[in-house]
């Protein structure tokens, strides 16, 4: 194990200390555990957005402007491509 020091508000401090003797753990094991749970959580969270296009998708959208890439600038803003 690597040896660290953090800066923590009074008060978490003083709720880690309640939550140690609750659980009869030492301090530092109870944050190693918040740490791992932390970093599991993060690691297993979808960022990639492949999610929401594929609740897009269910949609089923049809139709449109079959050139609506050329005229973006007119159907965004209104006024053609200067």
């Amino acid at each position: 194990m690597i040896r660290t020091q953090i800066y923590i508000p009074e008060n978490l401090h003083k709720k880690l200390i309640y939550l140690a003797e609750k659980k009869n753990k030492s301090m530092a094991e109870c944050i190693r555990i918040f740490i791992k749970e932390g970093i599991k959580k993060d690691e297993t969270l979808d960022i990639s957005g492949k999610d929401v296009l594929k609740k897009i998708s269910l949609l089923n959208f049809v139709g449109g402007n079959k050139d609506m890439s050329s005229k973006i600038d007119e159907i965004i803003y209104g006024n053609g491509k200067k």
